[in-house]
């Protein structure tokens, strides 16, 4: 899957949890780096209520989630939840862990 096909299915993760959160998203000022294991690195950047997908490495991203390519597209398909991916050890974060709680409300309310 390629960086394009990722950055569609976030938009559509995005436009959904927007319908539900709404005007607090406004108030989300963070960049989440993501590295998977074939070598791709993009950045996903919130910001005052919408969204940027960069690709390779953000100089000052909260966190840096890695993990293979198959792990992100369950998560973002909604198919495995990212806290059980963590603690499986099939998500690897560094950086501000409590940052990405924004990031897992956002996946968490494009759901349903």
């Amino acid at each position: 899957m390629s960086l394009e096909e990722i950055r569609e299915l976030f938009d559509q993760v995005f436009n959904k949890a927007k319908e539900k959160i709404g005007n607090e998203m406004a108030t989300w000022h963070r960049v989440f780096q993501f590295v998977l294991d074939d070598g791709t690195q993009f950045y996903i950047e919130l910001s005052g209520g919408e969204y940027r997908i960069g690709e390779g490495k953000h100089s000052s991203p909260v966190a840096t989630l890695s993990t293979d390519r198959d792990t992100l597209l369950q998560i973002l398909r909604g198919e495995l939840d990212a806290m059980a991916a963590f603690m499986r050890g099939k998500l690897r974060i560094t950086g501000n862990v409590l940052e990405t709680a924004k990031l897992r409300q956002l996946i968490e309310a494009s759901r349903g």
